[in-house]
């Protein structure tokens, strides 16, 4: 498992130190296939798909973080047809 790859239950307490982080008005980017499940790759790589009602429900667990802007954009590797959410959330102090 690598620095970035956790249970969905950790993600919270990941993005609450991010926040703590990060300078009030500072801005994150975060990006996840679009989905709604946790897997694990066959090279034992972790991932957390998520869509806009799952990571509304971590988003909701930290405070002091809020959605600035969220969109849906696809795979450019022709071999791979996911899609991924991408955010852009804010420290609101």
């Amino acid at each position: 498992m690598d620095a970035f790859s956790f249970a969905s239950e950790g993600l919270a307490g990941v993005l609450a130190r991010l926040t703590r982080a990060m300078r009030v008005g500072g801005v994150l980017y975060a990006s996840f296939k679009y989905g709604d499940r946790e897997r694990v790759e066959a090279d034992g790589r972790y991932f957390n798909d998520l869509d806009e009602h799952a990571f509304g429900a971590v988003l909701h667990q930290v405070p002091g973080l809020a959605l600035q802007e969220s969109w849906r954009t696809e795979d450019v590797r022709h071999d791979t047809p996911h899609g991924w959410l991408n955010l852009l959330l804010a420290h609101t102090g």
